[in-house]
């Protein structure tokens, strides 16, 4: 089934509303036409019966030529042809319906009334409404052309708004289209309409700003990209330079054991070895899977594993890191923990590689169905702002945006960092 316009919508509705406004005017006209009518009938049978009195002191009845100037009421004396209603020729102007309306209230206030006069005529009064039904009929009229012009300029006036309106709203699909298909230069053109410039506006904001995120998106995914190669590269060295030579030494180890079986001094001596390079490989193994996942998660929980993880760092890079943790942290899904172990990690990362800080703060804390969480160190602050906005950074954002919070990063030079987020837990269980 097709749907109706707004147009034709539009138009039922404003044809429907004149009609109902037309049928409550005009019944409100008629009725008062009606009371109008009853007052010029009373006062022309009041005059016609004051000239008939008068009259009737004359030995010879008027004639009835003499009574066809009164108005509003027929004198006719009794016995003539027609002498009660209205001649039909007489209202041929005013419709059926209109006469119909008024009828019952003509025949209920207006019986006929007679008179006899000296010489024994007798002459009938009776209700002439029809020079008022006339009017009556004219003032229908000129409400019903009022009403058709009106509600003809009403139509056409909503056409002509609703052209430029429509005409706007195919602009916007249009350039709704052109968004879609990834050309975000789309834009619409200003109007002389306050409403459609104020919509071409936030239109325009819009583009704008999803052309600036789609750069920013290219920009990070081609940072994304370097940062896996870099990755790649790191997992590659590790496993030929670092895991590789102790590999290679394992089997030269291996070959001389077996060449000096016959030389206990020389297969412990050996052995040794063999067990050191054992020892570097587990090592190397256990900080590579230790970069690839935080398996300590898992084991120890989210307390421990951000104790061990302030340890550590705190002795590679040589700078204090202060700790303050709740006695008991809220319990989190293995993903959310996943999350905030990073970014803490990458926090720390970016005050060992940028701040030239002596000091961290690291803190935890649940207060009222929320974890605060916070990192702040005394290096020398950001200098400019769009130091903010890298890919570490960016990933501490997107990291935050997974815990249902937003990565607050406060900073003046010469003041230090302070990177914030605060972890709605109602939201996080539900």
């Amino acid at each position: 089934m097709r749907s109706i316009s707004t147009a034709t919508r539009l138009t039922m509705w404003v044809c429907m509303a004149f009609i109902l406004v037309l049928l409550v005017t005009m019944g409100v006209m008629l009725k008062q036409a009606e009371k109008d009518v009853i007052r010029e009938l009373q006062g022309g049978r009041a005059m016609a019966l004051s000239l008939l009195e008068s009259m009737a002191q004359r030995p010879l009845s008027p004639s009835a030529k003499m009574l066809d100037e009164v108005r509003h009421v027929r004198i006719s004396r009794v016995g003539d042809l027609a002498t009660t209603g209205v001649p039909e020729h007489r209202t041929s102007a005013v419709p059926a319906w209109l006469l119909g309306w008024m009828q019952p209230a003509i025949d209920q206030s207006f019986a006929p009334v007679s008179l006899s006069f000296a010489d024994g005529q007798q002459w009938l009064i009776s209700p002439d409404p029809v020079d008022e039904l006339e009017e009556v009929w004219e003032s229908v009229l000129l409400l019903l052309g009022v009403f058709s012009t009106a509600l003809v300029l009403s139509l056409l006036a909503i056409h002509l708004s609703l052209h430029r309106g429509l005409k706007a709203y195919r602009q916007l699909l249009d350039a709704l289209q052109l968004i879609g298909v990834g050309d975000l230069q789309a834009r619409l053109a200003p109007s002389s309409q306050a409403e459609l410039n104020q919509l071409a506006d936030r239109f325009n904001l819009m583009a704008v700003a999803l052309q600036r995120a789609d750069a920013k998106n290219q920009q990070l995914t081609r940072a994304l990209m370097t940062l896996q190669e870099k990755e790649r590269m790191h997992l590659a060295h590790a496993l030929h330079d670092d895991l590789g030579q102790y590999l290679t030494g394992i089997r030269a180890q291996a070959y001389m054991l077996g060449e000096a079986a016959s030389r206990p001094d020389l297969v412990r001596q050996h052995a040794e070895h063999l067990l050191q390079a054992c020892s570097g490989l587990q090592r190397g193994f256990r900080a590579l899977v230790r970069d690839l996942h935080p398996v300590v998660l898992d084991r120890l929980g989210l307390e421990q594993a951000v104790r061990q993880l302030a340890g550590q760092w705190q002795e590679q890079q040589g700078i204090q890191c202060v700790l303050e943790l709740d006695e008991s942290l809220p319990r989190l899904g293995t993903e959310q923990r996943t999350h905030l172990y990073r970014l803490l990690q990458e926090a720390l990362t970016n005050v060992a590689r940028h701040a030239k800080a002596s000091s961290v703060w690291v803190r935890l804390v649940h207060e009222d169905e929320v974890l605060q969480v916070s990192v702040q160190d005394d290096g020398h602050g950001l200098r400019n702002p769009d130091q903010s906005c890298g890919v570490g950074m960016r990933s501490m954002q997107e990291r935050a945006r997974c815990l249902q919070s937003a990565l607050q990063v406060t900073s003046s030079p010469g003041m230090g960092v302070l990177v914030s987020l605060a972890i709605p837990l109602k939201v996080l269980a539900a």
